[in-house]
């Protein structure tokens, strides 16, 4: 009896070394994780920069009859220290409304406060470099309808003195005309102090239609999908398959070191 009681457990004692074995050699040989690149280093610090303060910025729009506006975007982004970006978008369409005439208009108004600051001290002073684009499109309608694009404009001022200025001429359609728009102006560069300075900028977009019962929409298109609703689209529409992911007014303003 004790001859069988030690072989069992001999036994028992190999079966649970056997079963144990696979899994301490396993996890002894389990594979490492691959070792983390490196971060890259951070790029040189501008020795120019704006410094974003106080801002005012508004789209108001204005719409009788048939009418249909979107967007109304002001974008300010700062993708550097030493960038700006101002984007304004938006969309104004009219069609026939048969007791009156239709009218749609969005205007837009930017005041924004910054600071150009100097990191390097050996700096007395930097560059202004702006410029400025328009892109998007007019349709008009040969039942009386007609759209325009206006008053793209941006200013850099200190108190009362135009330091920067950039401005796109309008444009307008009526009939059965119809335009796609891919305006720029600048770049315009200026020698500037550090110091406070504002920023203004304005830009205006309008349809009007006759008053009637036919006719298709006419609109000035200055957005993105979907700012304009696609059922305001003729089945003739002449820009069919147009890229608008840049359409707006954008004002870029960059600083480099003078």
């Amino acid at each position: 009896m004790k001859t069988m009681i030690g072989r069992t457990a001999s036994r028992a004692l190999f079966v649970v070394s056997v079963i144990f074995l696979p899994m301490t050699f396993g996890h002894a040989q389990a594979p490492q994780p691959p070792a983390q690149p490196p971060l890259p280093a951070p790029g040189p610090a501008s020795k120019v920069a704006f410094v974003v303060k106080d801002r005012h910025g508004h789209a108001v729009p204005e719409r009788i009859g048939t009418t249909h506006t979107g967007g109304g975007n002001t974008d300010v982004a700062q993708p550097r220290d030493d960038t700006l970006i101002i984007t304004m978008t938006g969309v104004a369409v009219a069609g026939p409304h048969p007791c009156k005439e239709s009218s749609a208009v969005v205007s837009f108004d930017l005041n924004q406060e910054v600071e150009i600051a100097l990191a390097d001290p050996k700096l007395r002073k930097a560059r202004l470099i702006i410029e400025a684009q328009i892109v998007g499109l007019l349709r008009g309608d040969k039942h009386g309808g007609s759209a325009s694009v206006c008053n793209g404009t941006a200013s850099l001022v200190s108190g009362s003195t135009s330091i920067a200025a950039v401005a796109i001429e309008g444009h307008a359609v009526g009939g059965e005309d119809s335009l796609a728009i891919n305006d720029h102006r600048g770049p315009v560069a200026v020698p500037v102090l550090p110091g406070e300075y504002q920023l203004f900028q304005t830009f205006r977009i309008s349809a009007a239609h006759a008053r009637g019962i036919v006719g298709k929409a006419a609109s000035a298109e200055f957005a993105p999908d979907p700012a304009l609703d696609p059922t305001w689209i003729s089945v003739t529409e002449p820009f069919h398959g147009a890229v608008k992911k840049e359409f707006g007014f954008r004002v870029i303003l960059r600083l480099e070191p003078e």
